[in-house]
């Protein structure tokens, strides 16, 4: 079948072919640019191969990613594909600094079936989402349809207008797809495994008869709480013993679901130190850039030295975190699944 390019080049980060990451692209207040394209290595023998199944002219990976990434520029000259951050959700957790732009929306591409854009057999273009994404992003369907429309405008192919466009919502029942959705309240309908045993815990009988006594004092004269000790010291050795097995693994699913959330939102505060360290550098390089002399031109190598560093160290953070979001997504996943196992 063939393709136009511009969709094929989404297909590629769909499928994990290719991928951006933070130190590839830099905001500059009002659109994203573009600095690379990135092969994924597990794939990049058959990245030729595979492009040449549609395209026969691509000479070589390079020349590849060159196109893709001009595909990538012209999409960011659309001033009207442009989401201010404050009308998306703070759960969405985007990778790069500023608005939601389609270079923005590429990289959400990138994970899982968060985002796809395809073509169909019949040459329609397929947007399939999950439907906690377009819960997170203010007019998330007219945005998606200016920018199918604003790929097509790059075909010949596509560019008359006639191809439909079909979306279609995926219902949010895989919470390991979420990578860079933070699991909060929006995230999904169900409450978080440690809640949920917070609510529903088995071990509480256990606390209930310590703290019924603390619960009459509170509603009788304060002369009652010198009778309650005798008669708490009967029951006394009930709070004692040891909890069930399910009361246990209850609290095991518990601590584990805690782990992986702290470490997860261990890494992100980090993260936010390194970003706002290099949106600090950035402002100072960009205020020496109006300046002259050779000092300046040392300290601006310096400078960049530094920002260099510290994108390389954001990059290796992200994929960090990228990594505990999936990780907690699929201990979370895994606990609710055991919760309702243990309840029935």
């Amino acid at each position: 079948m063939q393709k136009a390019f511009p969709i094929f080049a989404m297909e590629l980060f769909c499928d994990g072919w290719l991928f951006l990451e933070h130190s590839d692209v830099t905001w500059d207040g009002s659109s994203h640019a573009l600095k690379r394209v990135r092969i994924n290595a597990d794939k990049s023998v058959w990245l030729l191969s595979h492009t040449r199944d549609h395209f026969n002219d691509v000479p070589s990976n390079i020349d590849l990613c060159q196109d893709v990434g001009t595909t990538l520029v012209e999409l960011e000259k659309h001033t009207e594909l442009v989401v201010p951050r404050d009308d998306v959700s703070p759960h969405l957790q985007l990778l790069f600094e500023g608005d939601l732009t389609p270079i923005t929306l590429v990289q959400l591409m990138c994970v899982g079936d968060w985002l796809s854009v395809r073509q169909g057999n019949e040459g329609e273009i397929h947007v399939t989402y999950d439907e906690r994404l377009a819960q997170q992003i203010s007019g998330f369907g007219l945005f998606m349809a200016s920018f199918v429309e604003s790929l097509c405008s790059q075909s010949t192919m596509l560019s008359d207008g006639s191809v439909a466009t079909v979306f279609e919502a995926r219902p949010a029942t895989e919470p390991g797809i979420c990578a860079f959705l933070e699991m909060g309240d929006a995230v999904s309908a169900e409450s978080e495994p440690e809640n949920a045993l917070d609510v529903d815990q088995e071990p509480e009988p256990a606390l209930e008869t310590a703290s019924e006594p603390e619960e009459s004092p509170d509603s009788e004269p304060e002369s009652e709480p010198e009778s309650e000790p005798v008669q708490t010291s009967g029951p006394a050795p009930e709070p004692a013993s040891e909890p069930s097995a399910k009361e246990q693994e209850k609290l095991r699913i518990a601590r584990k679901v805690k782990e992986a959330r702290d470490k997860m939102e261990e890494l992100d505060k980090a993260r936010v130190a390194l970003l706002n360290q290099l949106l600090v550098l950035r402002h100072k390089h960009e205020q020496l850039s109006d300046q002259r002399g050779w000092n300046t031109i040392v300290e601006m190598g310096e400078i960049g030295r530094q920002i260099d560093a510290l994108s390389g160290k954001v990059d290796q953070l992200d994929k960090q975190l990228s990594d505990a979001r999936l990780a907690y997504a699929e201990t979370r996943a895994a606990s609710l699944q055991a919760l309702k196992g243990l309840r029935e």
